[in-house]
């Protein structure tokens, strides 16, 4: 089984959101861990809007970077700049790669543009990581 760790700042929102994406669409067959360089609480449209495709991420707790300094990842996912600085010089991987989206918690407005703007993160990062997975063969083949 393949190990993947995301790395992102605060673990609230990409990471999460890569980490349970992966998991839902490899039937948790990718071993792969979100954590942040000052972790956080999970933001609540995150949670809502895996919720909304059948992914309870309600028992997730943010990870530290620092709980995995001594692992090895066969991928390390970076989703900010500052995430891929730390995972250079202090983490042990394969593969480094570094993925950015917009940050959903940058949009103004109600709640229903901030519940959309995670839904089209979502997506995004489901589009991604399909083909992700299969460019990095992740997945053992059957």
């Amino acid at each position: 089984m393949k190990k993947v760790l995301v790395l992102g700042t605060n673990n609230t929102c990409i990471s999460v959101m890569i980490a349970a994406l992966m998991k839902h669409i490899s039937f948790n067959r990718i071993d792969v861990i979100s954590a942040g360089i000052r972790p956080k609480k999970v933001n609540p449209y995150t949670k809502k809007a895996l919720m909304e495709i059948g992914i309870d991420i309600s028992k997730e707790k943010p990870h530290s970077v620092n709980e995995f300094i001594h692992t090895k990842w066969d991928i390390i996912i970076t989703t900010t700049e500052e995430a891929r600085e730390k995972a250079n010089s202090i983490l042990i991987g394969g593969t480094k790669i570094h993925r950015a989206f917009d940050d959903p918690m940058a949009v103004e407005g109600g709640e229903i543009e901030k519940m959309n703007a995670f839904r089209a993160l979502r997506d995004e990062i489901n589009e991604w990581l399909n083909e992700f997975i299969a460019r990095h063969r992740l997945l053992p083949s059957s």
